[in-house]
């Protein structure tokens, strides 16, 4: 009973932490997509709403990102706390172990893992291609286009002029469509008396009315292809699709594994994808990694360090868990014989310094 309650409290004390310090982060890091995106949307004439939903599939990513960052900042904050106010000392006096004290930090880190390592290896792949996707898609889009009269309006390979154009309607009359770009052809035009257009943000839609195509051709110049028409009908699209490579960071990880042993990879290419896959699974070991290395940190402190040497420890400790994983990852993608291993730097830093510390530190 002794243990459950201890569990309940040590639990709703670190959640507490834990959830501001996760909401700040997350939400630094999404307004940073979300500050980027919103200048392209302004660019190409997109709405808020498109920005925000797009950001949203960065989601996952930005979690594991920022929740062993968070939980590790949460364990700092909590156990100073605790410290500060004598709790610490007087669950010691009651006959707690450290063990006991940090079980519930620990089965909570254990959850942290297992979500980080499925949204690392298969969700965030999949929301940050469904990103790029959606930004390079916005980057095709065609800026917005202002139906003026008398003016020549460019759509893409076509421009289009009108006489006049009734803002009410949108009915046009004496339009001319012209092509811009038709390499089969020396010249495409289609004249009409008038017409209606309908512009919504993926195409423009045009109803044409008594008119004429004409079509000069570029391997006979001396033809002229005519057809006259009562009705015709034509639409833009403002958005144009466009191929663009994969990025490593937008494979699953079994995707990953089946591209390093197909036998069809470069030395180079095969070595970052082995990497990114270590990468993966050393996130998701993160934070029983970042809480082995704080609870004797805190332990270790006297009551007057509280929580402003709990701070300056989580910053220390990110920071020098974040150096080594970066060290790891350059070597593994220098040298492919290294490449499962190397990212794992932190973590074997991390158990060694932390069989230390709880050895020493807490040796009472």
């Amino acid at each position: 009973m002794r243990i459950k309650i201890l569990s309940k409290y040590m639990l709703t004390n670190l959640l507490t932490f834990f959830a501001g310090a996760l909401f700040v982060l997350v939400f630094i890091f999404f307004m940073m997509h979300f500050i980027k995106l919103f200048n392209l949307a302004l660019t190409h004439g997109a709405d808020v709403g498109w920005v925000f939903l797009t950001v949203l599939k960065l989601l996952p990513d930005i979690f594991s990102l920022c929740a062993p960052m968070a939980f590790q900042l949460a364990v700092l904050m909590s156990l100073g706390a605790m410290s500060e106010n004598g709790e610490v000392l007087a669950m010691r006096a009651a006959g707690f172990s450290f063990g006991e004290i940090t079980k519930p930090l620990f089965f909570f880190a254990g959850f942290l893992c297992v979500v980080i390592f499925i949204f690392s290896n298969w969700i965030t792949p999949k929301n940050t291609r469904a990103f790029f996707d959606e930004r390079n898609n916005m980057r095709g889009r065609i800026n917005k286009i202002l139906l003026e009269p008398k003016t020549f309006i460019e759509i893409g390979s076509w421009s289009l002029y009108a006489d006049s154009i009734d803002r009410k309607t949108n009915h046009m009359t004496q339009v001319h469509l012209v092509s811009k770009d038709d390499k089969s052809a020396l010249s495409s035009k289609i004249n009409a008396l008038s017409g209606d257009v309908n512009l919504t943000r993926d195409y423009l839609s045009l109803k044409l009315f008594d008119g004429q195509m004409q079509r000069v051709p570029a391997d006979n110049p001396s033809q002229i292809i005519a057809a006259n028409f009562k009705q015709y009908r034509v639409t833009f699209p403002l958005v144009v699709k466009s191929q663009r490579d994969s990025r490593v960071e937008e494979f699953t990880t079994p995707q990953l594994l089946s591209k390093i042993y197909s036998g069809n990879m470069e030395t180079a290419a095969r070595a970052e994808y082995k990497t990114e896959a270590a990468t993966r699974t050393v996130m998701a070991l993160s934070p029983f990694i970042l809480v082995l290395l704080s609870c004797p940190l805190v332990f270790s402190l006297n009551k007057k360090a509280g929580k402003a040497w709990g701070m300056l420890w989580s910053i220390i400790i990110i920071f020098s868990f974040y150096m080594l994983l970066m060290a790891g990852v350059s070597i593994g993608k220098k040298y492919e014989i290294f490449a499962f291993f190397a990212p794992f730097l932190p973590v074997a830093g991390g158990l060694l310094a932390a069989n230390y510390l709880w050895k020493t530190r807490l040796k009472r």
